[in-house]
């Protein structure tokens, strides 16, 4: 999350964030993340660190970024489901990375 500009404060409550436009123009420039920025990215969205995004972690990091489509937890459960290849309700990281390589294809 780093190259998106967006930290986590040493708690992990809060994203902070800290891109101008000039990075953010660098970051269209490269073609896929690195398995080590997919592992931060998937880290700032498993706040309790159980291994696993539920809905209320994937609408909490959402409404942060100011995404509308995060504000409704229904919302997040139906972008959870369309990743959620074993159907427990939640994004494992296998899951997640089969998410970020369909989202850079």
């Amino acid at each position: 999350m780093g190259k998106l500009g967006y930290f986590c404060d040493p708690e992990g409550q809060q994203l902070k964030q800290s891109m101008g436009a000039d990075q953010l123009l660098e970051l269209f420039d490269e073609k896929e993340p690195s398995l080590e920025e997919v592992k931060e990215a998937f880290e700032v969205f498993d706040v309790n660190r159980d291994g696993f995004i539920d809905e209320t972690e994937l609408q909490r990091v959402m409404c942060q970024l100011g995404l509308k489509e995060g504000v409704e937890l229904e919302s997040c459960k139906k972008m959870i489901g369309a990743f959620d290849v074993n159907g427990d309700g939640r994004i494992d990281f296998c899951e997640f990375v089969k998410f970020m390589d369909h989202s850079f294809c």
